[in-house]
């Protein structure tokens, strides 16, 4: 079922920019979007759906209820590497970079001409050192510019392109997708929410988003609706930001949101009365230290929490990478098959059968050498493995597959929807929801606007519980509960007002 503003944005012709807050069914909308427009085309053109994860690519994916066989639906690298600079880039360089290049984002340079030396020399699509400047846009959009062939491909093939996450592009990416929005004319669709952009630090430019706002092309919507939270969670999150502060609804039951005042060695014990045994639970930290900490101070204080790390190959942004994970998860997940593993093949027949007995032979192999603790017999063999799919390994990365294998601690991050309490980034947290949730509030001292984005993100992820630790006598929670009295008080609020405040070093509860 679609809400009245979700049908309106699902039947909305041509470009089109949606505001969506956290909770609003961003992805339901948007699949539902892509569907009525693909069963409303009438022409050979098909949709572009780009977003920044292999994930969320799979998760739409999976939620489509028609034959996507010839659309494309991958990550903002991959469409601009497939589409444009592979197929395109002899036409602007010259033929002698009609190569078959492969991505490695840990190989860096500091100048477009010597990445584009690099490609030529090495055969390696690489990344600036300056993490706000992206090489791959860049290139891409120089060629977009550059090859008529290009233009004409892309407008031959797409009637519209679809970008989800939109404040999470950068300013290089931002230039692409509006070439091809105002310069090729081909439909577009934005998607997103300036209030999530968490990853400033890396060169997410939300501006980017609010600049395609302000556009005249683009016809306008704002989904509000928070349908995750419940409504004092809501309250206290809308609250935050200026444009859904009009969507607070005072409520007389204040206790699904609690802000626990307690000194650094009693706020366990001061938290953990407040849990649902029965519900899921996550803490959020800014740090994967804070985090693990966290998850062990709560374990011993009598409910047990699962530290969830980054995995030695979460990094890895070769092309390879999907073999590396798909190798991690058959032999961490009990109900991985070698037909799962060969489901994950990019463009691989479903159902050939030398392909899935060749992975059979070979995952045995490398079953018995982490039995035999051989790391080059390892590597040895998933880097065959990867040649006889069409892919390169590097020894340093093949390493880091068998430590993640290997390394038991690593495992829960392969399994986080099977686990009842958990322990992560506020980062790693994005687009997952818990129904409780426990935060401190020193990690979001709110004095910019970076940390009102980071604290709006971890709060919105809670359902039925929102739980907040006030360390007593912490200079960064003072500059948290200093900011957020004055964000409140553009409300005429104080935090008695939408919070339940539990004071557990002198015995209050503030209602």
């Amino acid at each position: 079922m679609l809400s009245p503003i979700q049908k309106q944005i699902v039947e909305q012709p041509g470009n089109l920019i949606v505001r969506a807050s956290a909770g609003t069914g961003k992805t339901h909308t948007m699949v539902s979007k892509i569907v009525y427009d693909i069963e409303n085309q009438h022409s050979h053109k098909v949709v572009a759906a780009i977003t920044f994860t292999i994930k969320a690519a799979n998760e739409i994916k999976e939620r489509m209820t028609i034959d996507t066989a010839n659309h494309f639906i991958g990550t903002n690298n991959s469409f601009a590497i497939e589409e444009v600079i592979k197929p395109f880039m002899k036409d602007v360089f010259g033929k002698e970079y009609k190569v078959d290049m492969s991505t490695d984002y840990s190989a860096k340079v500091n100048s477009f001409a010597e990445g584009v030396a690099k490609i030529k020399d090495e055969q390696i699509l690489c990344s600036y050192f300056d993490s706000k400047e992206n090489f791959i846009f860049q290139l891409a959009l120089n060629i977009l510019k550059k090859s008529k062939a290009c233009q004409l491909y892309l407008q031959a093939k797409y009637f519209k392109i679809y970008v989800d996450e939109y404040q999470d592009c950068d300013k290089d990416m931002h230039d692409f997708f509006m070439y091809i929005s105002e310069i090729l004319k081909i439909d577009t669709f934005v998607v997103g929410d300036e209030k999530q952009s968490i990853y400033m630090w890396r060169g997410a430019y939300p501006q980017a988003f609010m600049d395609i706002w302000e556009r005249q092309e683009f016809s306008k919507m704002f989904m509000r609706d928070n349908f995750r939270s419940c409504q004092q969670v809501q309250n206290y999150s809308n609250l935050l930001c200026n444009e859904t502060r009009d969507l607070y609804s005072p409520v007389e039951d204040l206790s699904a949101v609690l802000m626990i005042c307690a000194s650094g060695t009693n706020w366990v014990p001061s938290v953990i009365p407040h849990l649902d045994p029965d519900k899921k639970c996550a803490l959020l930290r800014y740090s994967n230290a804070n985090a693990e900490i966290g998850a062990k101070e709560l374990s011993v204080g009598g409910v047990e929490f699962t530290y969830v790390p980054q995995t030695p190959i979460a990094d890895i942004t070769t092309e390879a990478a999907w073999i590396y994970n798909a190798v991690a998860k058959y032999f961490v997940l009990p109900k991985y098959s070698v037909y799962d593993f060969r489901d994950e093949i990019p463009n691989e027949v479903v159902g050939n059968k030398r392909v899935v007995n060749y992975i059979k032979k070979v995952l045995s192999v490398l079953d018995e050498c982490i039995k035999a603790e051989d790391v080059d017999g390892f590597s040895k063999q998933v880097a065959e493995m990867a040649e006889y799919l069409g892919y390169e390994t590097k020894d340093d990365h093949c390493e880091s597959l068998y430590k993640t294998i290997s390394d038991k601690r690593f495992h829960p991050a392969f399994n986080v929807d099977g686990l009842q309490r958990i322990a992560i980034t506020f980062h790693s947290s994005k687009g997952l929801e818990f129904d409780q949730v426990i935060l401190f509030v020193s990690d979001y001292r709110l004095s910019s606007v970076q940390d009102i984005y980071n604290y709006y993100v971890a709060t919105t992820r809670a359902k039925t519980k929102l739980i907040m630790v006030y360390i007593n006598n912490d200079w960064n929670a003072t500059q948290f509960a200093k900011n957020i009295n004055n964000i409140l008080d553009k409300s005429d609020l104080k935090m008695s007002d939408v919070a339940t405040v539990v004071d557990c070093i002198h015995k209050k509860v503030v209602c």
